[in-house]
């Protein structure tokens, strides 16, 4: 525990001083992690947000296999209407059976093999910290996202066949997840658990590699604009501040005759010790006048927020043609609005008869 404190202050984001501000972030290794404790927390919060965010899936499931069509409010309101507001979390609990142990080995493939290659460049091809740091992030996405599509595809399959039961186009009717699970299997074999998982590795794969690796880039850059910003607010709050002080200062000597000769002498020299060392004006400031513990505040979340959204909507970009491929060879939906198109998903046609 101590351990993981202290690296988190030597961990500076935004460095704040006096006279602007920096952007010194440094990523927290994964030797340096209470495992337990790390794998707990993200696997609780990977629920929780699918939790929160499961209807979008279960509608861009139903858009994708066009067994629903119109805007996204329509295909809602049809779902709402047809299931009541249980179908937006049709399949859920089956979900989140492959979602548990897939983030674990998720974030544990990605980080140990981060870890392995930013080392491995840098130690052995001597490639510069920055850039190790971007390639061991790409390739550490890639080959998290490979491992975890092995152990979370089965559950997707029969999720999104479960999201869209009953609706028009569907060829599925299953009672509940097991029964979803028992009836793949003696109708399909072991391969049907794994339908289209190679479309699933085309989407995961690339995504995660494109999300990492511009992720870790963006952080850098926007890091740095970032900071011009945090300077000039914080400079302009510091000469609030400083009016307030000097405000305070007019008021306190019109009452000075009322404190004692010993009090006053004591308030000059604690002024004049700011003075020769500013460190002692506040806990958290050295003598350079640098924030030591550099606290997780707004301008670190906005750096971080703005990184994960411009790289999960490059991600997304790139890979959706593929994911909705997937989507049609996994749920065996009659899909397409033509009859060339129900045919190719029902007949288990490939990727690229899919998109050609």
């Amino acid at each position: 525990e101590s351990e993981i404190n202290s690296h988190w202050q030597s961990a500076a984001m935004i460095v704040r001083n006096r006279g602007g501000a920096e952007w010194d972030h440094q990523d927290i290794e994964w030797a340096q992690l209470d495992k337990t404790k790390m794998l707990g927390s993200q696997t609780a919060m990977a629920v929780g947000l699918r939790g929160i965010l499961y209807p979008n899936s279960v509608i861009k499931t139903h858009v994708q296999t066009n067994v629903l069509t119109g805007s996204t409010k329509e295909v809602a309101r049809t779902i709402i209407e047809r299931n009541g507001l249980r179908g937006l979390w049709r399949g859920f609990f089956t979900c989140q059976v492959g979602i548990v142990p897939a983030h674990s080995v998720y974030v544990t493939a990605l980080e140990c093999s981060k870890q392995y290659i930013k080392q491995h460049l840098a130690l052995q091809k001597g490639v510069g910290s920055r850039r190790a740091t971007q390639l061991g992030s790409f390739t550490g996405g890639a080959v998290a996202s490979l491992c975890a599509a092995i152990v979370r595809t089965p559950t997707d399959i029969i999720a999104q066949r479960l999201m869209i039961q009953g609706a028009h186009g569907s060829s599925t009717a299953y009672r509940n997840g097991f029964h979803a699970f028992r009836t793949i299997l003696k109708t399909e074999g072991i391969r049907g658990l794994y339908a289209g998982l190679s479309a699933a590795v085309l989407v995961s794969v690339p995504f995660s590699a494109i999300f990492w690796g511009s992720y870790s880039s963006l952080k850098f850059y926007i890091g740095h604009s970032m900071s011009d910003l945090a300077s000039a607010v914080e400079e302009r709050r510091r000469n609030a501040n400083d009016m307030n002080n000097l405000n305070s200062g007019r008021n306190r000597s019109s009452s000075r005759n009322m404190i004692p000769a010993a009090a006053q002498a004591e308030a000059a020299e604690n002024q004049l010790a700011v003075a020769i060392n500013p460190s002692t004006s506040s806990e958290n400031e050295n003598s350079t006048g640098i924030l030591s513990k550099a606290p997780f505040g707004m301008w670190e979340a906005l750096v971080f927020s703005s990184a994960a959204f411009l790289s999960a909507s490059l991600s997304v970009a790139v890979t959706n043609p593929i994911d909705l491929v997937k989507t049609r060879i996994q749920t065996k939906a009659k899909t397409g609005r033509t009859a060339e198109g129900g045919m190719l998903a029902q007949s288990g046609a490939s990727i690229r008869q899919h998109l050609w």
